[in-house]
């Protein structure tokens, strides 16, 4: 077939598109790829749509990138009815209040009165049909207005659907983090993503409540259809939870059950990955470790090497601020702070990290680099930094790795297993890591003793790894840690 943009990858062909320069930087890509299908039929069924979504999504970001502004979401059926509920308390009206039912009451007859009279002023700016006399274009929060004025019963607002609790999910989640605009952007697109999907695969906005087990594995198995890997619908799966957890919560849904929870892709048909990235093998580490020092710029190496040394996420390390390089303590270490150019993924992961071996002498080399730059790396210590820095060494990496689980990240998983080999307590190794264990017993001890045991455990963890040989690299260990 010449159909324009499609690609075979793996046993199916894709719609895969590069993303104008000027466009990465609002799509965060530099390429799009859209699934389509394994056979010649259902691509050409599929292309299409595919096609026009592409076409879609590109004049978007163009608008975005000329500054035209889109229109404004559509309030809710619920968001129109507690506008309506508040405007009428603002006139004065209560909106819960229950009537005696007795038309001869006079002070119900004046309250009705008075809600005729507010009505005809509200439908008074809009024209009317000559023949019925009805007013026409009324919006729709003025017809919500009109139809709390005019009602006779107790209002019960509608019932919450997904859309309503994606806004609302957002709203807490922006006041709780205060993220900037690139991430507020960033998480905006991504609930509206997922969302969406859930939308197109069920034909509507489903009601909380109303949702079924069935709705939602009909919608992971239109995920799967859609979505080129099954890690990116276990992904957007974990965000339509989060979101319908906290709509139930945060309206009261007593009885209401997440139909979304324990349910992942097995669930639709197709194994899930369990382990989406694997560490390096101490040969393909060696291999990547020579390609970074021997072509990459200097503050790549630099970040390589403290990645290597400490186990953190890339971010963590991008976002470093000189001031958080403690050189000169006790225990030399690298705080994971929050930040105005760095957010940290969570309340845990802002911690202290030891700095022993190359790590150490790498993160020398950067403050000296740095000079009077309050950021570490200042090329990559902004917002989107992080992002930058793994495509760089991204590529190091694929240029000697086949296995396409195995990427930056995966010095990472390394750390972790390099820690399990030494038998680290799981405590102190969350600790090390910035993982949560769901409980207040992750903050245990001082902050001094914790970073003296884990500079200890990561020396250990080091020395285990050599003599075993699952460590090759991040040696010259200075004499005074490994003394002590």
């Amino acid at each position: 077939m010449a159909l324009e943009h499609v690609q075979p990858r793996g046993n199916r062909m894709v719609y895969r598109r590069k993303v104008p320069k000027a466009l990465q930087g609002i799509l965060g890509k530099t390429e799009m790829v859209l699934r389509l299908g394994k056979t010649d039929a259902e691509v050409r069924k599929q292309y299409d749509a595919t096609h026009a979504k592409a076409e879609q999504i590109f004049a978007k970001a163009w608008d975005e990138l000329h500054g035209v502004k889109a229109p404004a979401a559509k309030l809710t059926a619920r968001e129109l009815f507690d506008q309506a509920t508040k405007r009428l308390r603002d006139l004065g009206f209560n909106p819960y209040r229950a009537g005696s039912g007795d038309p001869d009451d006079p002070d119900e007859l004046a309250e009705w009165i008075t809600r005729d009279v507010v009505a005809e002023g509200i439908v008074k700016g809009y024209p009317r049909d000559e023949e019925t006399d009805h007013p026409v274009g009324v919006s729709d929060e003025d017809r919500a207005l009109l139809t709390l004025l005019t009602s006779s019963n107790k209002p019960v607002g509608p019932a919450p659907t997904l859309e309503d609790a994606k806004r609302l999910y957002l709203k807490v989640r922006f006041t709780k983090t205060n993220p900037s605009e690139k991430s507020k952007k960033r998480d905006e697109q991504q609930a509206d993503r997922v969302v969406g999907h859930v939308k197109s695969a069920l034909g509507y906005d489903p009601v909380l409540a109303d949702m079924k087990r069935a709705d939602a594995r009909k919608v992971a198995d239109a995920m799967l259809k859609e979505i080129p890997t099954a890690a990116t619908v276990d992904r957007y799966l974990n965000v339509v939870r989060a979101i319908v957890a906290h709509g139930i919560r945060e309206f009261d849904l007593t009885g209401t059950r997440n139909q979304f929870e324990k349910l992942d892709v097995a669930d639709s048909g197709r194994e899930p990955d369990k382990r989406k990235r694997l560490p390096f093998t101490p040969e393909q580490l060696v291999a990547t470790r020579e390609r970074v020092l021997d072509r990459a710029a200097s503050d790549l190496q630099q970040i390589w090497r403290l990645l290597e040394g400490t186990g953190c996420r890339l971010s963590e390390i991008t976002g470093l601020r000189v001031s958080d390089v403690m050189l000169g303590a006790q225990y030399p270490h690298i705080d994971v702070e929050w930040h105005d150019e760095r957010r940290v993924k969570t309340e845990v992961s802002r911690r202290k990290v030891p700095l022993i071996g190359d790590a150490l002498e790498a993160a020398k080399e950067a403050v000296k680099t740095a000079g009077e730059s309050k950021m570490l790396f200042f090329r990559y210590g902004h917002e989107g930094g992080g992002d930058k820095a793994s495509a760089a060494l991204g590529k190091h990496v694929r240029a000697v790795v086949t296995d396409r689980k195995v990427t930056t990240h995966s010095l990472r998983h390394r750390m972790e297993d390099l820690l399990v080999i030494a038998w680290v307590p799981e405590k102190l190794k969350r600790s090390i890591m910035g993982h949560s264990g769901g409980g207040s017993a992750d903050n245990y001890g001082g902050e001094e003793a914790r970073l003296k045991v884990a500079t200890e455990v990561m020396l250990k963890a080091f020395g285990v790894a050599t003599e075993a040989g699952h460590f090759q690299s991040a040696t010259g260990v200075p004499a005074s840690l490994s003394d002590g």
